[in-house]
């Protein structure tokens, strides 16, 4: 199936090199598009119907119709066990029991009906978060209940989930709020809010980490927090949370049995949904698709008490109440064969996204009943309520946070430190290392008999191949080889524009190149209206990269394989005796990773692309997209390793780093001499040079 886009605004190579035309010309008439026959012309026809977009939610909704209901309690006990397997493993949580809490109590302040204690507590080792617990007044014990924050950036400040610790703390429940990782006071400068996802999610899955998977493990350190309280009835524990919180509700529900009851809140719909919409990275589940949908995760609760929460009016597809419905369906299914059918249920609400103040009456009407088996009539304590300050709830004086409460910036530059002194350069096997960096980018084969092509000439210049993968995709390309010459150039430069294309083209031309374009999946004519609309506000491809992780692939991993394949196209079909490749930014990075892979790339020249993932300042306004973040490559020896293992020579000009900013000469030697490094100690002959 081809995977790429012919939009009514994208004619050109190049996401920069776009041309808005107010005419269109079929294939018959390509020949008149360009009146100068050197310039890069148009080859695609005019079209609304995104097909990149389409083509993933397409394979979306068919993963979805694979997930079927269990037959019987033996068949679900078995793939019960596989499911909590493969999410230990794709999101990497961790269970610390035997860690110590270290609670300490920064600050404690009475208010009418509960006590408001500021405090910090370790989820892993040498790595403490900060939170907020509502204690009711009297001795105790309570029931307690977890509250999980959304998106917000000030987390547990934020005035609907400072407004629900209270209402349960009203109601005789202690309530324990812990900021997200990465907000509220966890974020890179203290209080000076930022969102947690996009590249500071990025950047934890390039160590082998998922935000996903730091949020479940805060929570079920939490869980063991209420657990050690004296006051808290450790058998009577809930948890609930909106929007991104309601999707940690029902993550932390699913994988920690102590939790006895659950309300997740506008959250819950489909994972299918989830493909080309508007989500967070801290709701990814890499690979999760190929293996599970979100009916699954809501059965792993059975036959602990669940309600679905959901509103007639949001505004997000994902959590419509029709996509709830689709995972209800099914979940009920798996309830009844614990004989827990009411056990689960689902209440709407018209309102729109959030956690106000009707679903937090429900809430509590609901806790009194499912977790204290109190009588449904039993009227809960809904007092007017006033939010209280940020320097209320903070934990810590602005500035004066303790290093122990690690960002994801400081975590990640630890964690990077860590995997690569303990990568031994000496008991490394080029080729093994290789098949394991093609694991790590998700790429089943680089290398086909044959490519099934059709050639279209357009001028005595240009002429278009249209080629075919084995998995069905299809790359459209542009060649120019006037000269019959037996060295080609692969360009891949996805936001240079249409001038600077053009001049680079007609360089390597006049020094006897043949000449191959291409823009990749998700760039320039084959790039996702759909895609960029959710992405406002965001990262470039934000949303692409995000749906491919869900069905099992990365935006940078599609781009090392394609970039391979034309330079095995171009070797097969175009008698090409020597490739190099020219790339900018991102592409640079496939197209070093591509040159590892792939033995008939002779040189590789990178401009502005990063030469490790290493995070020196972690950025949400980073120089690149999304697409740039490879699960675990820095667990796999980083970019620098790749270019010493690659037989291509590797020319690297302007080199930044992950997030985008520029290298001083000392940088630049530091990097040079870690490559030095490696290539004596694998003997590598290929030359790497970088360059600021």
């Amino acid at each position: 199936m081809s995977a790429f886009l012919k939009s009514s605004s994208l004619f050109l190579f190049g996401a920069s090199a776009i041309l808005m035309a107010s005419s269109f010309h079929t294939f018959a008439n390509l020949n008149h598009m360009s009146k100068n026959n050197d310039s890069i012309p148009k080859i695609i026809n005019e079209s609304d119907y995104d097909v990149l977009s389409n083509s993933l939610t397409l394979e979306a909704a068919r993963q979805f119709k694979k997930f079927i209901a269990p037959q019987n309690l033996t068949q679900w006990q078995n793939r019960k066990a596989a499911i909590h397997q493969f999410i230990q493993k794709k999101t990497n949580y961790k269970r610390f029991p035997d860690l110590p809490l270290v609670y300490t109590e920064h600050k404690a302040q009475d208010f009418k009906g509960f006590t408001l204690k500021n405090i910090t507590f370790q989820t892993r080792p040498s790595t403490f978060t900060t939170a907020n617990l509502y204690v009711p007044e009297g001795n105790g014990p309570f029931p307690a209940v977890l509250v999980m924050m959304g998106h917000s950036r000030n987390g547990k400040f934020y005035d609907n989930y400072q407004l629900l610790g209270q209402d349960l703390a009203k109601n005789g429940y202690v309530a324990l709020l812990v900021d997200p990782w990465g907000a509220g006071e966890r974020s890179t400068e203290h209080l000076n809010f930022e969102y947690h996802g996009s590249h500071m999610g990025g950047h934890l899955l390039d160590v082998g980490e998922t935000l996903m998977g730091m949020q479940i493990t805060d929570n079920i350190r939490a869980i063991d927090l209420l657990s050690s309280l004296n006051y808290v009835d450790k058998n009577l524990i809930a948890a609930t949370g909106a929007s991104g919180g309601g999707n940690q509700t029902m993550w932390i529900s699913a994988v920690d049995d102590r939790i006895k009851a659950a309300i997740p809140v506008v959250s819950v719909g489909t994972f299918e949904s989830y493909v080309m919409n508007a989500n967070c990275i801290c709701e990814l589940l890499p690979d999760g698709l190929t293996f599970l949908e979100e009916s699954e995760i809501l059965g792993l609760v059975a036959p602990r008490k669940l309600s679905l929460f959901n509103a007639l009016h949001d505004s997000n597809k994902a959590f419509f109440p029709s996509e709830m419905f689709r995972s209800y369906r099914t979940a009920n299914q798996i309830y009844k064969l614990h004989n827990a059918e009411s056990n689960l249920s689902y209440q709407l609400f018209n309102t729109t996204h959030g956690y106000w103040a009707d679903q937090r009456r429900a809430m509590i009407s609901w806790f009194n009943e499912n977790l204290l088996n109190k009588t449904a009539a039993t009227a809960g304590n809904y007092p007017n309520l006033s939010t209280l300050s940020q320097e209320t709830l903070q934990v810590f004086e602005k500035g004066k946070r303790v290093p122990e409460v690690l960002t994801t910036e400081t975590y990640c530059q630890q964690t990077a430190a860590t995997l690569l002194r303990n990568i031994d350069l000496k008991k490394i096997n080029r080729d093994q290392h290789l098949q394991v960096l093609q694991q790590h980018l998700q790429i089943d084969a680089l290398e086909q008999k044959a490519y099934k092509n059709s050639k279209t000439e357009i001028n005595d210049t240009w002429s278009k191949y249209d080629i075919s993968l084995a998995n069905g995709h299809e790359l459209n390309t542009l060649v120019s080889n006037p000269a019959k010459s037996t060295k080609f150039k692969l360009i891949f430069a996805a936001e240079l524009s249409k001038k600077e294309l053009n001049d680079i083209v007609r360089k390597y031309r006049d020094a006897g190149y043949g000449i191959l374009l291409a823009d990749l999946t998700g760039l320039g004519i084959n790039s996702s209206s759909v895609g960029q609309k959710f992405d406002n506000g965001l990262p470039k491809l934000h949303t692409l990269s995000r749906s491919q992780h869900w069905l099992g692939r990365s935006m940078m991993g599609l781009w090392t394989e394609e970039i391979a394949h034309l330079a095995n196209f171009t070797k097969q079909e175009l008698a090409a005796q020597s490739i190099d490749i020219q790339a900018h930014k991102e592409l640079g990075v496939a197209a070093i990773l591509a040159s590892a892979l792939n033995k008939q790339i002779n040189q590789v020249d990178t401009y502005d692309a990063p030469i490790s993932y290493v995070v020196r300042k972690a950025k949400l306004d980073s120089y690149y997209s999304q697409a740039i973040h490879i699960p675990s490559i820095i667990n796999w020896g980083d970019l620098t390793l790749a270019a010493a293992l690659a037989q291509a020579d590797i020319h690297m000009h302007s080199i930044r780093d992950i997030a985008g900013d520029t290298f001083s000469s000392k940088d630049i030697e530091a990097e040079n001499a870690k490559i030095k490094t490696y290539k004596t100690a694998q003997k590598s002959k290929s030359k790497v040079l970088l360059n600021n």
